[in-house]
């Protein structure tokens, strides 16, 4: 016999609630019990097979022999709690690669601390899609400027909302504040005369904002 896990035992509970609610109960009870589970396996499937394919990709730089199996565990925990979460592709490419980067060689160029990818997990599990594509677009814009030497390039608010021109420049600064938040950008402090709509805000790229974007999403994965 297979046992219940607590999710189960919860979907279960979910679908007696919804299953008395008047016109529209049935079929919810319906979609949690038949849809949620079944895409569930999807969004774990499709992580996993990212993560093979990051790890192919890296074949001659991994090193699993002598990674920190504690902290193996608990990323992979945490990734795979992103999985189970989400079906957005953005943050099951982050997922599996925040895992493929702790497998790198100790002497690898790219590989980050795991201090640094524990950070990054968290910041893939509560930030949203949107914060994540502004994240993308910043560091696009970054580099459209270029500026040799400039590590942490600065633009005003108004020029990444023209890369978002189907975004309210409300719910932009909602998601620039996320990004700030976990320092992926930094709203480099209010201007002494504002213009309308957070115009003129100066908003800078972080370095940790730009090895998010190139070693955990995968620069070359977003050109494509």
């Amino acid at each position: 016999m297979t046992q219940k896990t607590t999710g189960d035992h919860l979907l279960a509970i979910a679908k007696a609630g919804l299953s008395a609610v008047p016109y529209v109960g049935g079929t919810l009870a319906s979609l949690i019990g038949d849809y949620i589970p079944t895409h569930t396996q999807r969004s774990i499937e499709r992580f996993l097979a990212e993560l093979a394919k990051r790890l192919e990709r890296l074949e001659g730089r991994l090193d699993p022999e002598t990674i920190d199996r504690d902290e193996f565990a608990e990323l992979f925990k945490s990734c795979y709690l992103v999985a189970v979460r989400t079906h957005q592709g953005e943050k099951l490419r982050a997922a599996a690669g925040i895992l493929s980067n702790l497998l790198l060689r100790q002497d690898d160029p790219l590989r980050l601390s795991y201090t640094e990818l524990d950070h990054f997990s968290r910041c893939v599990d509560v930030l949203s899609t949107g914060a994540i594509n502004v994240l993308v677009e910043a560091y696009r814009l970054g580099q459209s400027l270029g500026r040799p030497g400039d590590d942490d390039p600065r633009f005003n608010f108004e020029d990444l909302g023209k890369r978002l021109p189907g975004m309210t420049p409300e719910l932009l600064m909602g998601l620039v504040g996320e990004l700030n938040a976990m320092n992926l950008v930094h709203l480099a402090g209010v201007p002494g005369i504002r213009t309308t709509h957070y115009a003129n805000y100066p908003v800078e790229l972080t370095g940790l904002g730009t090895r998010f974007v190139r070693q955990i999403l995968d620069e070359t994965a977003l050109r494509s």
